[in-house]
C-alpha cells in the first residue's frame, strides 16, 4: 500500500507541474506526441503510470461516433491492455503484472450530465481544443525487483505518433526525472 501511495504523491507532483506549466504557457502543457511516465519501485512492487493524449492513443481526441472510429477507439483499449507490448523490464526481475487499469478520459466527456452550462461550455471548450488525455496504470510484483535496473519504453513503436516522454521516478536510489525518445527509450536506474 506504501507504493499506491508514492505513486499518488509523485502523480500529484506530475499534475501540480503540468497545472503550473498550463497556468504559465496557456495550452502549451499538453502537447501532442508528449506523454507521461510516473514509475514507483517500492520493495517488490513497480508502479508504472502512463499519460499521453488521445490524439497519439488512439489517433483523434472526440467520443467515437462512426463504427470506423469506434474499431480505433477498442484498438487503443486492447493496446493499453498488453503492458508487455509498451516496456521492457529486464526478465531477470521476475516482474509479473498483477493488476491494471485503464483511464479513458474521453468516455467521461460522453457522461457528463450534472454540470450547469458555464460547465458544460467550459469542458467543450477544453475537449474541442484537444485536451483529451487517456493512460494506464500498471502494477508488477518482482520476485528480485534489485535486478530491475532499468525500463525499455517499446511504446514508441506502437505510438509512431509519440516522440517523447517525460519520465517521473522514485526508485530506492532515489527520485528520477528523464526524458525518453524513439532513438532514446531506454531508462537506467
Amino acid at each position: 500500500m506504501k507504493a499506491v501511495t508514492l505513486l499518488l504523491a509523485v502523480a500529484a507532483f506530475g499534475v501540480q507541474a503540468h497545472h503550473d506549466e498550463h497556468e504559465s504557457h496557456g495550452h502549451g502543457a499538453h502537447e501532442h506526441g508528449h506523454g507521461h511516465l510516473n514509475l514507483v519501485l517500492d520493495g517488490n512492487q513497480l508502479m508504472i503510470e502512463l499519460q499521453a493524449p488521445a490524439a497519439d492513443l488512439v489517433g483523434f481526441e472526440h467520443a467515437a461516433k462512426t463504427d470506423a472510429e469506434k474499431a480505433q477507439y477498442a484498438k487503443a483499449m486492447a493496446q493499453l491492455k498488453q503492458p508487455d507490448a509498451l516496456f521492457r523490464l529486464d526478465p531477470a526481475a521476475g516482474c509479473t503484472l498483477t493488476q491494471q487499469e485503464i483511464n479513458a478520459a474521453q468516455e467521461e466527456h460522453d457522461h457528463d450530465h450534472d454540470h450547469d452550462k458555464a460547465d458544460a461550455d467550459h469542458d467543450e471548450h477544453h475537449h474541442e481544443d484537444g485536451h483529451a488525455d487517456m493512460g494506464a496504470m500498471y502494477t508488477y510484483t518482482c520476485t528480485a525487483p534489485a535486478k530491475l535496473t532499468g525500463l525499455e519504453a517499446t511504446l514508441f513503436g506502437v505510438y509512431p505518433t509519440l516522440e517523447k516522454l517525460s519520465v517521473q521516478g522514485i526508485l530506492p536510489a532515489g527520485q528520477t526525472a528523464a526524458e525518453l525518445t524513439p532513438s532514446a527509450n531506454k531508462l537506467s536506474w
